[in-house]
């Protein structure tokens, strides 16, 4: 990688993260062959701060010239922000091209949906940029930002349908309305939603702030008649030959970034994360469908092909600086949930470590003892330091 790639603006960054910028990526002649890819959320971060060890067992892997990546179910920011808020909080230069969070992939689909509903994450007037009079920088418009970003023409979010029929969430919520007008900043261009028009795709980058409006409004396109919203489609409950009772006319498809049902935040307990936002939104479809499955597709960790695009931006990080014949022989992937980071790894043959500092824990859901058949680690570390130092003694040999 070479420093005109780098996207990090250096007055944005502490003067020891300028220097590594300029030191790291040097390899001497013969690179390791493996590397490491690190979940985020309880594995180097708690909330907004770095966990014990995160920053020096980075840097060590820099210093030693291992690439690695950070791989995260999280997301609702584009990845320029991300990386720039994850460089400052860790002290470690971290790039684009050694990030990927679950929605990444979205990018993909630009060519296949003219408009979106892209749920999640921070909505205008929602971001740490609002509360520090920041308003109208690039960053600051939310997940529709980030879709529009993407590439997507047409993008709405929960907020900006109930702006054009706020009488969708029945109990009010002045916070919303607010959001979208707030008086500090009237020209951004997020204050002004795009006009109707029928949702192609709902697209959930993220947990969504807002569930109760949120899942109505999820629920009000599934049941409409081609993704024009306020319509009532004539087949629903209709059987029909080769499409089923319900989402047969040409209602919106619908993404999952990701199947997290826990994370771990700044509370001492795991919090619901997009999972649990789905488990709600397919439990009250089945009530409303009288069983129905809810058809969707789903990416992030753990499926395979999340991991096998994420060896391949290693191998590319290798590649980049040692030639097309440098070629990673093992990946160690350091996560703290069983079900997305250790499913996901050895589902696909990496080497999985899994951490004590986030949502595994030996108290809670029967421990050690629960963690069978794929959700089985290699290794159970206390930290992200003791992970760093064990993969970096066995390195990539079998």
């Amino acid at each position: 990688m070479s420093l005109s790639v780098l996207r990090l603006h250096h007055s944005t960054l502490r003067p020891s993260l300028i220097r590594r910028l300029t030191q790291c990526r040097n390899y001497s002649s013969k690179p390791p062959d493996y590397a490491f890819a690190f979940d985020i959320d309880g594995v180097l971060l708690r909330g907004r701060t770095p966990l014990p060890g995160a920053t020096k067992s980075l840097r060590k892997l820099q210093d030693n010239h291992v690439p690695f990546i950070l791989l995260t179910n999280g997301g609702g920011k584009h990845e320029s922000e991300r990386t720039a808020e994850l460089s400052r909080l860790l002290d470690v230069p971290i790039t684009e091209d050694m990030f990927i969070q679950s929605h990444t992939p979205f990018k993909g689909l630009v060519g296949r949906y003219n408009s979106v509903l892209a749920v999640g994450g921070e909505e205008v007037g929602e971001g740490e940029g609002w509360k520090n009079d920041k308003i109208g920088k690039s960053g600051e418009g939310g997940v529709r930002e980030v879709a529009e970003r993407y590439g997507f023409k047409s993008v709405h979010t929960p907020h900006t349908l109930l702006h054009h029929h706020p009488e969708i969430w029945p109990f009010g919520c002045p916070q919303l309305h607010n959001n979208l007008h707030h008086p500090s900043s009237p020209e951004h261009p997020h204050h002004h939603p795009p006009p109707l028009s029928p949702i192609d795709a709902i697209l959930v980058f993220n947990d969504p702030r807002h569930w109760g409006p949120t899942l109505h409004v999820i629920i009000d396109l599934l049941l409409s008649a081609r993704g024009e919203l306020g319509t009532y489609s004539t087949t629903n409950g209709v059987e029909v030959p080769g499409k089923g009772k319900y989402q047969n006319n040409n209602q919106p498809d619908v993404w999952w970034s990701n199947n997290d049902l826990w994370w771990q935040g700044e509370y001492h307990l795991p919090r619901l994360g997009q999972g649990g936002f789905r488990a709600a939104v397919e439990g009250v479809w089945s009530k409303i469908t009288d069983g129905e499955e809810l058809r969707a597709t789903t990416i992030g960790k753990p499926f395979k092909e999340t991991y096998a695009y994420a060896e391949s931006v290693l191998n590319n990080l290798l590649k980049k600086d040692m030639g097309e014949q440098a070629r990673v022989k093992r990946v160690y992937m350091v996560g703290d949930n069983p079900r997305s980071d250790i499913m996901g790894a050895n589902g696909y043959g990496w080497y999985s470590l899994l951490l004590e500092t986030g949502v595994f824990n030996r108290d809670r859901e029967g421990g050690e003892a629960a963690l069978k058949d794929d959700m089985k680690p290699r290794q159970i570390l206390k930290n992200v330091e003791e992970a760093v130092d064990f993969g970096m003694s066995k390195g990539g040999t079998s």
